[in-house]
This record gives structure tokens, sequence and C-alpha cells, in this order.
């Protein structure tokens, strides 16, 4: 056993049953290479899920997590597609069919963060801010739900910003925070139209965290506007995910949750 897997292994609990809570699932997750995407891809490996591991451009990362996640006894597969366009995200959705034999669980990660003036942002910036963060997951639950839907279960799971759920003014992140209060929106309307069919849908929403996407001492400045003076694990984040994928959620859907230690209250 590799070192680096030893103490991966002893963050997390190794209780009886964890192997199991979702044994049997096949989960996407897009942009699952890197970052939250990563981190959201090896909880669902630990708790028994078969992931199918979404990238773009970066292949080397994607098949790393794979085969984390097959070390801890689960499945899993890689698929590049762009999920920004509907081909895409109807080849990463039917690749995981193909591939894993269904889909149960959808995670809607990707989404490049865009830190510009506002007046400052080109169009093309614009265009590939909103394609990124919100289209992307419009295509790939309109492509993933019907599986869900004749199955009568399904988890789609979408990450969002702290703060979308409130109408405020972001200078330099403008058509980012757009792009995801658009999310919620979705969200909501997707949770109401396809509870019927035993399929939610909620949006998990961090704050400042441990991505790498700020500088230094961008980061440390931030850090000192949160109550929690610190950002978030990117396993913080993968566990507001796995609660909802998870047999304790089941009454849950539309709901946006905060993983922000107090940012925006």
């Amino acid at each position: 056993m590799k070192k680096s897997h030893r103490r991966h292994k002893s963050r997390h609990s190794t209780a009886a049953g964890e192997r199991t809570v979702l044994h049997g699932r096949v989960a996407l997750v897009t942009g699952g290479g890197t970052g939250i995407g990563k981190a959201i891809c090896l909880a669902l490996g630990r708790a028994g899920a078969n992931v199918m591991v979404n990238y773009r451009f970066r292949k080397t990362q994607a098949q790393k997590v794979a085969n984390e996640i097959r070390d801890a006894g689960s499945e899993a597969s890689v698929v590049r597609a762009d999920v920004s366009v509907t081909g895409g995200a109807e080849k990463a959705v039917e690749g995981t069919v193909q591939s894993l034999g269904r889909i149960d669980i959808l995670v809607n990660n990707v989404g490049e963060f865009l830190h510009r003036p506002l007046l400052k942002v080109k169009p093309e910036q614009w265009s590939d801010a909103i394609d990124s963060n919100l289209n992307s997951v419009f295509y790939c639950s309109s492509y993933a739900s019907p599986h869900m839907r004749r199955r009568k279960w399904g988890r789609i799971i979408n990450i969002g910003v702290a703060g979308c759920d409130s109408i405020r003014a972001f200078p330099n992140t403008t058509a980012y925070n757009i792009a995801k209060t658009g999310v919620l929106i979705l969200t909501k309307s997707l949770a109401k139209e396809l509870a019927p069919f035993g399929v939610t849908v909620n949006v998990v929403a961090p704050g400042l965290a441990e991505t790498g996407a700020l500088s230094r001492r961008a980061m440390k400045k931030a850090k000192k506007g949160l109550p929690m003076r610190r950002a978030a694990t990117l396993d913080e984040i993968a566990g507001a995910v796995l609660f909802l994928v998870s047999d304790d959620a089941t009454y849950i859907t539309g709901s946006c949750i905060p993983v922000s230690g107090g940012w925006l209250l």
C-alpha cells in the first residue's frame, strides 16, 4: 500500500459500513480531475459509488483520481468532454451509462472562476463564464435526468457559491456570480419538476476554499474577513455533497447548503 494512501485513509473514517453507503450507485462528476471535483470523486468512491471522472484538458490528473478510487475498492473511469456545450454534456452522460451501466448521481462541479472588474470583462470571457458555470448544469442535467426518472431514483448536486441565494453587487466577479445565481434558480426549478420521480436536486455553495484560485497574499487577506478565520478544506465541501446524496437526505430537495464558515452572514 502506498504511503500517500495510508495518510489518505487516516483522515477519513473506516468504520464498518462506510464502504456500503453508496454501494452500487454510479456517479458522474464534471471537472473531477482536480480541486473540489477531485475531492468529491474520492469521497464518493470511498463511500462505495462507482465514479466517472470527467475532464477537459487534464487527462493525467483525471486518471490518477480514477486510480485512487479503484485502490479504494470502487470502479472508476474517465471521460474527456467539454460539458459547457451540448455535445460534450451528452458524451459525458452517455459515456457514464455505457462504461458503468447507469447514472444515479450527477455532480455539476465544472465552473471557471473569473475575477476581473466588470467593465474590463471581454465579451468572450462573459460567455465562457456563463457557459461553464450555468449552461453546463442545464445540459448535463437534461441528459442525465431521463435515466434517473426511469429508475425512480437520482441525485443531482450543483456546485454554487456562497451568497448565490441573495442579490448583491460583486463588481469583480459579476459574470461568475450571475451564473451561480442562475444555478440556484435552475436547481429549484429542476427540484420541483423531478420530485415526483424520486430525484432530488440541491446546491452546495462553497465560500472561500483551498483551491489555489487566489494568490497567497489574497487568500491571507480574505481569511481575515471570515468568522472562522480560515478557508474550507476540499474534504469539507465534499462532505456536504456526500450528505446530500446519502439516504440521510432523502427528503431534502431544492435547497442550498452554504459551506462558507459564516461568510456573508
